[in-house]
């Protein structure tokens, strides 16, 4: 897998959005990269991912704003769920395409066979963008979704998705700038296509698989699997902090320091001397976690009570008494703030 980038003068769109939703997007674009053959400040596409998943948990929206017709998260657990019951990527991807029309509400994703190539088609001409006007943005994301889709099914097929991808259609037209997300790929691109094609050889798709009882689902959302495989897979991996990994999966939803060694690979002992020589610790982390997501919910018009109950406190007491040392203020006093 080559080392993909994104402009981040090209997701100023989702920029502007998280700053409408008072999301803090500095640990992914404070430190940007200067890649020689971009020739502009940029991020690693795992790090766009990032961006979205902030974006898509502050608003409660799977598609991160992008789309005018919002998608709770949640449904990304969901869909996952339905994926993970396929025998084959065959049936992983004709899983994916139906849920995500019946998500969506409409048909913009199809299967189409052929005599030895099967074809996820996925045709965004009618989609509600939030910004359709900006072609430059909505072709970015088209890209980055191709992407996002290759690395969901590769995750869930354990390589299986990898080992059969023969070739990628890609609507942006050929003689462009080469745009530095599309350095992912390592099968031919075809440009100027009607629609999105992630085409895969027939035989390996219908290779029998056992996703369930074979592929590690305690990360089950959709941008939690996407990230853990972009950086799992990533030449450079050993640039990622243990901070920034260990922020990835506290958000995926694990909560204590066992699991999260675990999942790195690493015993609690060493997570914990790595996260100090990063100036960290894992309780302050785990805090932070909770809150940003507290913070979110109470923009979102959720109850004291509810981000309470929803974030396990012991009582809506322990909860204020968190928030305002975080904050400055009581969790009801933000939320009034912030509707007001």
């Amino acid at each position: 897998m080559a080392r993909a980038f994104v402009k981040i003068r090209d997701i100023q769109p989702l920029v502007d959005a998280a700053v409408e939703h008072g999301v803090d997007l500095a640990p992914f674009l404070s430190t940007p990269v200067e890649v020689e053959e971009v020739g502009t400040p940029s991020i690693a596409i795992a790090d766009y991912f990032r961006v979205q998943r902030s974006l898509a948990l502050a608003s409660d929206d799977l598609t991160a704003v992008i789309s005018s017709r919002k998608l709770t998260f949640k449904t990304g657990q969901f869909l996952i769920a339905q994926m993970q019951n396929a025998t084959s990527l065959m049936a992983t991807i004709e899983i994916l395409a139906e849920h995500m029309n019946m998500m969506h509400g409409d048909t913009y994703n199809s299967v189409r066979y052929g005599e030895n190539r099967l074809a996820l088609v996925v045709d965004d001409s009618h989609f509600p963008y939030r910004s359709r006007e900006n072609t430059d943005f909505v072709e970015l994301v088209g890209d980055c979704l191709t992407i996002k889709i290759h690395c969901l099914l590769d995750s869930l097929t354990e390589g299986a998705a990898s080992e059969a991808l023969r070739r990628i259609k890609l609507k942006r037209k050929r003689g462009e700038t080469r745009r530095p997300q599309n350095a992912f790929w390592s099968v031919p691109l075809e440009y100027g296509a009607p629609a999105y094609e992630l085409i895969y050889d027939f035989d390996l798709a219908c290779a029998p698989l056992q996703i369930r009882q074979t592929v590690d689902m305690s990360t089950d959302g959709v941008f939690s699997r996407v990230i853990g495989h972009l950086d799992a897979n990533d030449v450079s991996d050993g640039e990622i902090s243990i901070g920034a990994r260990t922020r990835d999966l506290l958000e995926d939803g694990l909560s204590r320091q066992s699991d999260v060694a675990r999942k790195l690979d690493i015993s609690v002992a060493t997570l914990r001397r790595r996260l100090a020589e990063e100036g960290l610790q894992f309780r302050d982390l785990l805090l932070e976690t909770r809150l940003q997501r507290a913070e979110g919910m109470l923009k979102r018009g959720a109850s004291v009570a509810q981000a309470t109950e929803a974030l396990d406190y012991s009582d809506v007491r322990a909860f204020n008494r968190a928030f305002k040392r975080w904050k400055g203020k009581t969790p009801a006093a933000f939320a009034q703030e912030f509707q007001s």
